[in-house]
């Protein structure tokens, strides 16, 4: 065979292996958009796939899918007056490109009883493109393929859009798909910026963000950026100024993302609120409100996920340093956790709850609605009471305050204890007061008791800072509180029936 035979051979094999990579890079992508879409409205009965397409080519394809947030039309008519419920239009997949529909123009049911308030607030529709280009060379890049996705407006949400942010596309998205499934994308969300005189402006400086997610969509790490944003507004005179704030994550989702495993952590660099007239303004003939000025910095949060042997743990903090008008704050920090949780137990709930109209308070005027409400809880009775077997708590780890060296502090847990099988037989009121525990815990100085009774009594809403002592005194001979060192400290406890003030019970048990 000639070199120029030979150089053809190889040619049409390497084109041949060409298209059949992109034939099967395409059949992959649109498989995982239907899988993908597929599962989304089994998550959360508030999401809705309405319209859906997907325009395929050798090189590439176009998927455009509209998606409803909120509540479901029918759960909306279920509350409205049967003369005003418009019909709901079913879902339908359509190869037409959608365009995104602006929901609530219509005049909203006038109605004189006090469950209006109750109707759920019309469904809004969002609309996502998705350009995609196949591999195995995407856009110049190695991979499965490469997806740009973007908001679709219509012409007057494109207007309202343009008020905010100009010519930029609000939100964009370029993703990269691996061969194996996974996938980074990087996501854009343009800067925004208000000013409507007499009123204020708002200036949102956009956001940026990196995900990167595994083929079983179980393993997702991402990188967030937020540069800051600054509000201003004309008649109260209330400045907030919000700076830089970034946030990572490393997190395992496989048993179900509402119990992700694995550790997050964000930092916002400062938080300002300036407020010269006061927040709340006084009624007619009262003093004017008081300034106040609000800065926190150096704003760390934390937290931290975990299941073994099946139960669920968690831990998050709060904590950072600040300033209130005058007032150096040298530390502030709230912690909070929840610990035992039976996994198995706690998504079932979750699920059962997240899947109904019921559970997301869509149609709560209606009877048959409340009736399935109640149907709901009790069906998912048994569950909640086999996860106490595992004495679940959850509380306030930690709430403190340090300012001038010395600190308050106020902390509290509840939990179900010793729950045996027996105790499961149990009404559900009758099983709290026999295993429940509740603990309480605070702890103020003296000095700031001293402090607030003077600001108060300046006002008349305190008794005067030389009557302290004394009421700390009779507090203490009635067993509410009691002295340690330059502290007042005070305990709450309830646990087998039985309420305890510092260590003495109080009153005869309960359920007893």
């Amino acid at each position: 065979m000639s070199k120029k035979a030979v150089l053809g051979v190889l040619a049409a094999a390497i084109a041949v292996a060409y298209g059949g990579s992109t034939w099967w890079a395409g059949t992959q992508i649109k498989s995982s958009y239907d899988v993908a879409l597929g599962e989304l409205p089994q998550q959360t009965a508030l999401v809705r796939v309405i319209e859906r397409s997907y325009e395929r080519n050798f090189f590439g394809a176009v998927s455009t899918v509209t998606l409803e947030l909120g509540c479901p039309a029918e759960a909306e008519a279920a509350t409205a007056p049967a003369a005003s419920a418009p019909a709901a239009a079913p879902a339908a997949d359509t190869t037409d490109v959608a365009q995104a529909t602006t929901e609530g123009d219509e005049e909203e049911p006038t109605e004189d009883d006090s469950d209006a308030k109750a109707t759920p607030p019309k469904p809004v529709r969002i609309t996502f493109r998705d350009t995609i280009r196949h591999g195995p060379f995407a856009g110049g890049t190695l991979a499965a393929a490469v997806i740009d996705s973007e908001l679709v407006l219509d012409a007057k949400a494109q207007a309202e859009a343009e008020k905010l942010f100009g010519k930029a596309k609000p939100v964009t998205a370029h993703t990269k798909v691996g061969f194996g499934g996974g996938f980074t994308s990087d996501l854009t969300v343009a800067p925004a910026k208000l000013a409507e005189e007499g009123k204020g402006e708002f200036a949102w400086q956009g956001a940026q963000a990196r995900l990167d997610m595994d083929a079983a969509r179980t393993r997702l790490r991402y990188d967030m950026t937020m540069p800051g944003m600054d509000i201003n507004t004309a008649s109260k005179g209330v400045q907030v100024k919000v700076g830089k704030f970034t946030a990572k994550a490393d997190m395992d989702g496989s048993a179900g993302w509402l119990l992700a495993t694995g550790k997050s952590e964000g930092r916002l660099d400062s938080f300002e609120l300036n407020a010269p007239k006061g927040l709340m303004p006084g009624g007619e003939g009262a003093a004017p409100a008081k300034s106040i000025k609000v800065l926190l910095q150096n704003v760390d949060l934390i937290a931290e996920a975990t299941i073994k042997d099946g139960l669920y743990a968690s831990e998050g903090a709060f904590k950072g340093k600040g300033k209130v008008n005058e007032t150096a704050i040298d530390k502030f920090e709230i912690a909070s956790s929840a610990r035992r949780i039976q996994a198995a137990g706690y998504k079932k709930l979750a699920d059962a709850w997240l899947q109904s109209t019921d559970g997301a308070g869509c149609g709560q005027r209606s009877k048959g609605q409340k009736d399935a409400m109640q149907a709901l809880i009790k069906q998912l009775a048994p569950d909640l009471k086999a996860m106490a077997k595992h004495s679940p708590e959850a509380g306030l780890d930690r709430m403190l305050i340090e300012i001038g060296g010395q600190s308050a502090e106020i902390s509290y847990s509840v939990a179900l204890v010793g729950v045996t099988d027996e105790d499961l037989k149990l009404p559900g009121n009758t099983l709290l007061l026999q295993r429940g525990v509740l603990k309480a815990n605070a702890r103020v100085p003296v000095k700031w008791i001293e402090k607030l009774a003077e600001t108060g009594a300046e006002s008349g809403q305190t008794p005067p800072p030389e009557m302290v002592a004394g009421l700390i005194e009779q507090a203490e001979e009635n067993g509410y509180v009691k002295r340690a060192g330059d502290d007042v400290v005070s305990q709450v406890e309830f646990s087998e029936g039985q309420l305890k003030l510092i260590g003495k019970p109080v009153g005869s048990p309960l359920g007893k």
